[in-house]
């Protein structure tokens, strides 16, 4: 069996994908597009945002790019505006812009410690409300990336820990709230992935 998912499974669906330039939701953009979807990148860097952009369509595929902080809700905002205004609907949505980097709690500076919580936890509440009445239409489907630093303890995480515990709590209650509209929410957890921005900021070279 070469493939487990049948052919063009995502096709007439339209994705938009926060930090869909590199790392894990790059490759989630990557593979939405090999599967049919057409596809919406945002990110705080147009140059990240390009390159996936000509790698997605030198392989067949679509996909637009829009340049938005998540952390900022009328550029969140416009970016779903232009995202429908280009493809006509979202159908789903990928929450995976994140921050991170290893820091002792007693040397986190506040400022720090807010970044985080303001890109993972308020960024991923952002895209969805600004994406709400688009799913809402589309009765789509919403994939948070959570991860799994704060099921236990974590030394030198504790700012992605709350970042990722809040977007764990974002996900259940909006499952319930949201739900009734046909709009299915779920979140997942991947462990280390290797050749991540992540895993870079984490495992440094010697």
């Amino acid at each position: 069996m070469s493939n487990i998912f049948a052919d063009n499974i995502l096709k007439g669906k339209v994705a938009f994908v926060t930090g869909g330039g590199t790392g894990i939701t790059g490759g989630v953009a990557r593979a939405f597009a090999e599967h049919g979807a057409k596809i919406a990148i945002t990110s705080r860097k147009e140059e990240n945002l390009v390159a996936k952009k000509q790698f997605i369509e030198e392989n067949g595929g679509e996909c637009f790019v829009v340049v938005a902080d998540v952390r900022d809700f009328e550029a969140v905002q416009n970016a779903i505006t232009k995202t429908v205004e280009h493809y006509g609907k979202i159908d789903i949505v990928v929450n995976g812009a994140a921050g991170n980097f290893l820091c002792a709690a007693n040397e986190l500076s506040p400022n720090g410690f807010g970044t985080v919580v303001d890109i993972d936890t308020k960024g991923t509440f952002n895209v969805c409300r600004a994406a709400f009445e688009e799913l809402k239409k589309s009765q789509g489907q919403i994939l948070n990336i959570s991860a799994t630093l704060h099921y236990l303890a974590t030394p030198m995480q504790i700012h992605v820990s709350a970042a990722k515990a809040g977007v764990d709590a974002i996900t259940r209650n909006l499952s319930v709230e949201w739900g009734r509209h046909g709009i299915r929410v779920n979140g997942i957890a991947p462990g280390p992935i290797e050749d991540t921005e992540g895993m870079k900021r984490l495992l440094p070279e010697p």
